[in-house]
């Protein structure tokens, strides 16, 4: 039976719908086409490869004492270890990260595209709405403040304060996109950070608490580098699952995401919609 695409189908979507997650695993190994035809073609064309290949698709994986990005130096966590999960791609890399420290816990998550395909991030979320998707903060009530901005070594953060349980709880959540990708017609971010902190119980936290605590947020290969000697300590620490790290136990749970990993990439054409030409 034929496969039939709309038009307006981005090619990731259509090759996903099709074939899965396994046809994204080896896009590389063919030239992918823009038109509609050319989408079909490209997809049996990978399809076929992916079959007989052993490739696997993307999936939820431990970080590699070494690969970890994120990076939230607060002395509140100092001395703590990050429980950590990446998923990727072809197309992208995703990172979650959980620090827990003196009573306060934050959660961030981190996509940047995948080097040598036409990608951008298809990142259309607000403040609040990546707030609510934490499974710590998606099931209580929240008193939002105004939105506000600050500079950070990472670039500008905006970040909304809110309350939970009451008022007994001061959080904030904050977020980044930056480095549109050459070519992208929507000018679309290649990497995007966004996270919440919320203090311990009965603390409040000032704006001017809020701005420090963002600026110490960043990158590993970013805003600082990847240190050899931080891999080496790391190495002997034990494999836990993943999954249940990034995702959570469930979703009101106190810590994870359940919609990890967002899969926020999404190929794109260059000009009028005709393919990148040589």
């Amino acid at each position: 039976m034929p496969y039939s695409v709309d038009k307006r189908e981005t090619l990731k979507a259509a090759i996903l719908r099709v074939f899965g997650d396994t046809a994204l695993a080896v896009a590389p190994v063919v030239r992918l086409r823009a038109t509609a035809a050319g989408i079909v073609v490209a997809a049996a064309v990978v399809a076929g490869c992916a079959a007989g290949s052993g490739f696997a698709g993307g999936k939820i994986e431990t970080v590699p004492p070494g690969d970890e990005r994120i990076v939230f130096a607060a002395p509140v966590f100092a001395g703590t270890t990050p429980q950590r999960g990446k998923f990727a791609d072809y197309w992208e890399r995703e990172e979650y990260a959980l620090f827990r420290g003196g009573g306060a816990q934050a959660e961030i998550i981190y996509s940047t595209v995948m080097p040598g395909p036409q990608v951008a991030l298809q990142y259309d979320y607000t403040i609040e709405r990546t707030v609510e998707t934490w499974n710590f903060n998606g099931t209580q009530a929240k008193i939002w403040s105004a939105a506000e901005r600050v500079r950070a070594p990472l670039g500008e953060f905006f970040y909304k304060p809110y309350t939970l349980a009451g008022g007994s709880r001061a959080c904030f959540g904050f977020a980044n996109e930056w480095d549109d990708p050459a070519g992208d017609p929507f000018q679309r971010p290649g990497k995007v950070l966004f996270g919440y902190y919320c203090a311990k119980a009965g603390q409040k936290i000032s704006l001017d608490e809020m701005e420090d605590l963002i600026r110490t947020i960043g990158v590993r290969g970013i805003t600082e580098p990847i240190r050899k000697s931080e891999t080496a300590r790391a190495a002997g620490a034990p494999v836990a699952d993943a999954t249940l790290i990034a995702k959570g136990p469930s979703a009101s749970a106190d810590r994870g995401n359940m919609n990890f990993p967002f899969r926020f990439a999404e190929h794109f054409q260059i000009g009028n919609g005709d393919e990148k030409k040589p």
